[in-house]
């Protein structure tokens, strides 16, 4: 049974992250939600770790900063991270984002 209360976007999105420790990461964030989003990257990161993304937005200048995501589960290269404290601006744009991602076909971004 799927317990995700946020209906998910397939998305390309390259992006970089760092935890608590320091760890800076290069990434693909997969898909996205309001809620999170899948990340593969070939950094192993565990669950229960805190992480900051940066998320290179097609024509955006600057990325999309997530600033505390809890990593909730891993596999292999891949790992799922919940959004914990997205601003009301924040959550708007990552809803015109995800309007945008289900209008066209996921492409891979400009590097971060």
């Amino acid at each position: 049974m799927d317990r995700r209360q946020h209906r998910r976007v397939p998305v390309c999105y390259l992006s970089t992250f760092s935890t608590e420790k320091k760890t800076v990461g290069n990434a693909v964030v997969l898909d996205i939600s309001l809620g999170g989003c899948r990340v593969h990257s070939i950094a192993l990161v565990d669950p229960g770790t805190q992480v900051d993304l940066q998320i290179a937005l097609p024509n955006q200048p600057v990325p999309f900063a997530v600033k505390r995501a809890l990593v909730r589960w891993a596999r292999r290269r891949e790992f799922g991270v919940s959004f914990m404290s997205l601003r009301p601006e924040e959550q708007e744009s990552l809803r015109r984002l995800m309007l945008s991602a289900r209008a066209r076909e996921p492409i891979f971004s400009a590097g971060v």
